[in-house]
């Protein structure tokens, strides 16, 4: 991904307003009361990441159930420790220019300088943890707590099938 893109997402974050009646009813369609709980814990522009990421995913003709579910929820657990803006450029700069410590400067616990990195790398194991307290199908769990995983081409399970798909929607938002 480009940094120009980046500093798009930057500024659509920055700007983002609460979710549009459409968009709140479309949401409420695919999750359950306790996940739609969840998916208020996001900040306006997480929502509109989160609802854009499903929508490319309908457009594109991909509706089962769990990927829906995944969709909207697979960066949930960024909300147990708030990423700021300032620390999202951090992630994303690093990520361009020294991307090897990404992974490195990811373990441990988010405090400190390290702290939006940790977030980074740990939030899809939260996240999971937190879809499966809400309710969300063991698939749907992994599909969270896996997207931000390296799927390998030869990989041919239904599993990795809808995990590539919720990468590649995420990337195009």
């Amino acid at each position: 991904m480009g940094l120009a893109y980046r500093v798009g997402q930057f500024w659509r974050l920055l700007a983002a307003s609460p979710l549009a009646v459409e968009a709140q009813l479309v949401v409420t369609a695919v999750l359950n009361p306790t996940q739609q709980q969840l998916f208020a814990r996001f900040t306006p522009g997480d929502q509109w990441h989160s609802y854009q990421v499903l929508r490319t995913l309908e457009e594109a003709g991909h509706t089962h159930p769990d990927l829906q579910v995944a969709a909207l929820l697979h960066d949930i657990g960024k909300t147990q420790a708030r990423l700021t803006l300032w620390g999202r450029t951090l992630i994303v700069l690093t990520q361009h220019f020294f991307s090897a410590q990404l992974a490195v400067w990811g373990q441990g616990t988010a405090q400190g300088w390290k702290r939006p990195f940790v977030i980074k790398a740990q939030h899809p194991a939260w996240g999971a943890d937190m879809a499966a307290a809400a309710g969300c199908s063991p698939l749907a769990v992994s599909l969270i707590r896996r997207h931000q995983d390296v799927v390998p081409e030869t990989a041919v399970s239904e599993e990795d099938t809808l995990l590539r798909l919720l990468q590649w929607a995420d990337d195009q938002n």
